[in-house]
């Protein structure tokens, strides 16, 4: 491998390592706007499976007609959110041509399936949210003080409150802790 493909591979590394938050949140922000429940269920119409390249393909217009939204402006960031997925393999991109413009459509890549409920109701996206809140994400922000100074991050984010402690005086918070710690104990290997 020459000099310049290794310093463009770290680079585009670099990149990534930059970036690295960004993903998780549009993951967050697809979950609560269940554009993955969406896309299976509108998917499978007819009785395919709704992943793969065999799945009916949605457009972005398709998908947004099911959304609780008059945002004008939601096709265009569902669009972008849609295709940042297939650049990531969890969408397929399909490109047509229609009345001679090119149009992208879009099927679930089989790594949704984790995403969406199974005949149980159990999927992995809580875990997902919980990660992703920002009662959890706050005690990031605190890992260099603790380095520093002690301490547990959650701990020093939270007024000292342990991770366990928490939930009991958010409700809300409650409810996403209890929700990921059943759907991931509850999911088969």
């Amino acid at each position: 491998m020459s000099k310049e493909v290794e310093d463009a591979n770290e680079f585009a590394r670099v990149l990534q390592l930059n970036s690295g938050m960004i993903l998780g949140m549009v993951m967050k922000a697809a979950i609560e706007l269940d554009l993955f429940e969406i896309m299976a269920k509108a998917a499978s119409v007819g009785g395919t499976s709704p992943f793969g390249d065999d799945a009916n393909k949605l457009s972005s217009d398709d998908i947004v007609a099911h959304l609780p939204t008059q945002n004008p402006a939601a096709k265009t960031i569902l669009e972008r959110i849609l295709r940042f997925f297939a650049a990531n393999s969890i969408l397929i991109q399909t490109v047509v041509v229609e009345d001679g413009k090119e149009k992208s459509l879009y099927s679930l890549a089989s790594i949704c399936k984790h995403y969406i409920a199974d005949e149980d109701g159990v999927l992995l996206a809580p875990l997902l949210l919980m990660l992703h809140d920002k009662v959890f994400v706050d005690s990031w922000y605190q890992l260099k003080d603790a380095v520093l100074e002690g301490g547990i991050p959650f701990n020093k984010a939270h007024d000292g409150m342990h991770a366990f402690e928490y939930p009991a005086k958010d409700g809300r918070y409650n409810d996403v802790f209890n929700q990921a710690m059943y759907d991931h104990t509850s999911t088969p290997l």
